[in-house]
């Protein structure tokens, strides 16, 4: 049976490592046995097989049969070449996608650890660490001593740098397509929020953001991975794109058709109508994001609400209306969960 399967390779011109490699070290000497272009049958590793060559644009495809059906007649092997060549851009693209993925997770961690890193040395000097073991653990604790609310911010910074890490590697493995890295369990949603937001309290305190969270005892069906995720980055947005001296308020209710509703309202950067969605793609930061110079990669929201689909769940902005000056407006996110099946009061 894999006799009758042909071996192919695939890659693109711009590309150093094939898109597609069946073929090992057997793809040297098919380049070798082959012409430029086109098919042919001769004996290839002691047997007869027949070798073909086709290249459209910026891509080419190489493949090789031993079956008796293929070795007789280059049309089939034709139609399965040519079936890859056509492929080859979406191929390539998913490749290129998959990449820039991962290009983006190495460069998130290091700017985390970065991060991480300096809240350490605002606290001591890193020249100071240089010497002995002893000398230092005596230097670092005399600074932390006498320094205590400054090493506490720090150490709540540190925590909120190791959760966005977590939550870095909680999006990048979700979205790589792994069934089983999601697990469904019913949580507490106020447990999971505030899992969140005590890690940001400092950062809205220093903004005279009033953040609150009002208490509830209902439960929703979800990964809590993907979740925590979620939720981080509707935070995180939250802290940098929220109005100095103003409320967030986060209320969490049944909507009575098997959804569990956590509202995000705040006042936060004005959005357009026409931005309602157009945030949520990846790569997108609002307009007003961008003249404020607060724009970032844009990726935020697009998480966030991937994390949610992923969940069967949804997320929205309702932007709301304008507030003198027009840069801030009431906006609200609402993130809606599947409710614990046992759910029965609205």
């Amino acid at each position: 049976m894999l006799e009758q399967i042909s071996k192919i390779a695939l890659w693109s011109h711009e590309r150093a490592e094939p898109l597609i490699d069946q073929l090992g070290t057997d793809l040297a000497l098919c380049k070798k046995e082959l012409p430029s272009a086109g098919t042919k049958v001769t004996n290839f590793r002691g047997r007869k097989a027949r070798l073909v060559r086709y290249s459209e644009g910026i891509y080419t495809a190489v493949a090789f049969s031993f079956d008796a059906d293929k070795v007789r007649s280059r049309k089939i092997m034709d139609i399965e070449v040519r079936t890859v060549i056509a492929a080859a851009p979406l191929i390539d693209t998913s490749a290129k996608r998959a990449e820039q993925r991962t290009k983006r997770l190495i460069h998130n961690l290091k700017s985390i650890t970065a991060k991480t890193s300096q809240e350490i040395f605002y606290l001591v000097k890193q020249d100071a660490l240089m010497g002995s073991p002893k000398e230092a653990l005596d230097y670092v604790a005399e600074e932390v001593k006498d320094n205590s609310r400054d090493t506490a911010k720090a150490l709540m910074e540190i925590l909120k740098h190791q959760l966005a890490q977590k939550a870095e590697y909680s999006a990048f493995e979700k979205l790589s397509g792994k069934i089983d890295s999601t697990k469904m369990e019913v949580h507490d949603v106020h447990r999971v929020l505030m899992n969140v937001f005590y890690l940001f309290f400092g950062e809205f305190l220093d903004r005279k953001i009033k953040a609150r969270v009002e208490p509830t005892r209902l439960q929703a069906l979800f990964d809590y991975e993907s979740i925590h995720a979620c939720i981080y980055y509707l935070v995180e947005n939250a802290a940098k794109y929220a109005m100095r001296n103003s409320y967030l308020n986060v209320t969490t209710s049944y909507d009575g058709n098997g959804f569990i509703d956590i509202r995000f309202e705040m006042e936060s950067l004005s959005i357009s109508n026409d931005e309602e969605e157009a945030i949520f793609e990846e790569g997108v930061s609002g307009r007003r994001a961008h003249s404020e110079g607060l724009n970032g990669a844009g990726l935020g929201l697009y998480l966030a609400r991937a994390m949610a689909r992923l969940n069967g769940g949804t997320l929205h902005l309702h932007p709301g209306r304008q507030l003198i000056g027009g840069i801030y407006s009431r906006n609200s996110f609402v993130l809606s969960l599947r409710a614990d099946p046992s759910t029965r009061v609205v």
